[in-house]
């Protein structure tokens, strides 16, 4: 059994569900829009995973 789980995986009573991602909306001109939307299709990707992809190095640059 793993830990923090019933024998059946659901969360035991009282343990609070970890959320993987959160939602949110954006806005964005729609030539960046675009753009965005022809790489993701090329490329098989989802627009959140792209987001995600360029963001996350940029945040690290800033010490965040």
């Amino acid at each position: 059994m793993r830990e923090g789980k019933t024998d059946r995986g659901r969360p035991r009573y009282g343990d609070e569900p970890k959320p993987k991602f959160v939602k949110f909306g954006i806005s964005m001109p729609p030539d960046l829009y675009d753009r965005l939307e022809k790489y993701c299709e090329s490329d098989e990707r989802d627009k959140s995973w792209a987001i995600r992809k360029a963001l996350e190095p940029w945040l690290s640059e800033r010490g965040f």
